[in-house]
């Protein structure tokens, strides 16, 4: 019984042994793999460590490097303050392919989201992000004149707020839309329509007019687009620079939409009664002429 319990006593030992030998040899390769990671790292960022940089933090400006802040063209006002031309914000709907593409879980999600509350075709949007000429683009405008309303709506189902009760999935799914951003921009809109319209005038692409009001004065109407830009500092860190807009000056005429409203009223009706070649009318106080 003695020799039985020794003869087990030295198995034990013997088998401890080669466990702590095992044990020994995997550290060693740990610490092996370890220092050759540490060496391979230390290797890449002597030799190509600026440029990996520059691309990670390339990728942290790329919402904003070299935008075009664009400038309100001015209003266009009667004697009494009414808005007779006006520019209201929209937003240019942009795409940044790149970031979108960079992780496969991104597309689906993204482009859902895009179909919901835009209304773009899926298969459209597909083939921009697969092919060859705009797959890595960072700029791909996707929709125009996108209403501060649409803005709003998409992003507030995109925001997650610390106290959301959302299920795992559901946040999951918000985080994975990504490279959407919206490019701020006006419209040029007629509150009265038509009232005054060969007066006014109209202007077309790029808020440039050569008729009417709009045309007349049409460079105290425009401002100066703005920049915002990102650029790298001697120490590779990213700085932002924003030059702001200027925007364009006002126009008050002496023009009176009531007075214009009655005065069209009833060239309106002589013309399709009668016509004529011109027409000319004068508004007068008979009070004072």
């Amino acid at each position: 019984m003695t020799r039985t319990k020794q003869k087990q006593t030295f198995q034990d030992k013997k088998l401890n042994a080669k466990m702590r030998k095992k044990l020994v040899g995997l550290f060693v390769a740990l610490l092996l793999i370890l220092v050759g990671l540490m060496m391979r790292i230390t290797y890449i960022n002597a030799t190509s460590g600026e440029k990996y940089k520059k691309q990670v933090l390339s990728q942290t400006q790329q919402q904003y490097a070299s935008r075009t802040l664009s400038f309100k063209r001015g209003d266009i006002l009667d004697r009494n303050g009414n808005l007779l031309a006006a520019s209201n914000k929209v937003y240019n709907l942009i795409l940044d392919c790149n970031a979108v593409n960079s992780k496969d879980s991104y597309v689906e999600p993204t482009l859902q989201a895009l179909n919901r509350f835009f209304s773009l075709d899926i298969a459209e949007m597909q083939e921009i992000l697969t092919a060859e000429d705009t797959k890595n683009s960072q700029y791909q405008i996707l929709k125009k004149n996108v209403t501060m309303d649409e803005k709003k709506a998409f992003d507030e189902y995109t925001a997650i707020p610390e106290d959301a009760q959302l299920t795992k999935e559901q946040r999951q799914e918000k985080q994975n839309i990504q490279g959407v951003w919206f490019e701020e921009n006006y419209l040029r809109t007629y509150p009265f329509d038509s009232l005054a319209c060969d007066t006014i005038g109209f202007t077309f692409a790029d808020d440039e007019a050569d008729w009417g009001l709009e045309g007349y004065y049409n460079n105290t109407l425009n401002g100066v687009d703005g920049r915002q830009y990102g650029y790298f500092t001697q120490d590779f860190d990213v700085e932002q620079n924003i030059i702001e807009p200027t925007h364009g000056k006002s126009l008050v005429t002496t023009l009176d939409v009531g007075v214009q409203k009655i005065v069209e009223k009833y060239v309106d009706a002589f013309n399709k009664n009668m016509g004529a070649a011109n027409i000319g009318v004068i508004i007068e106080d008979p009070n004072t002429g």
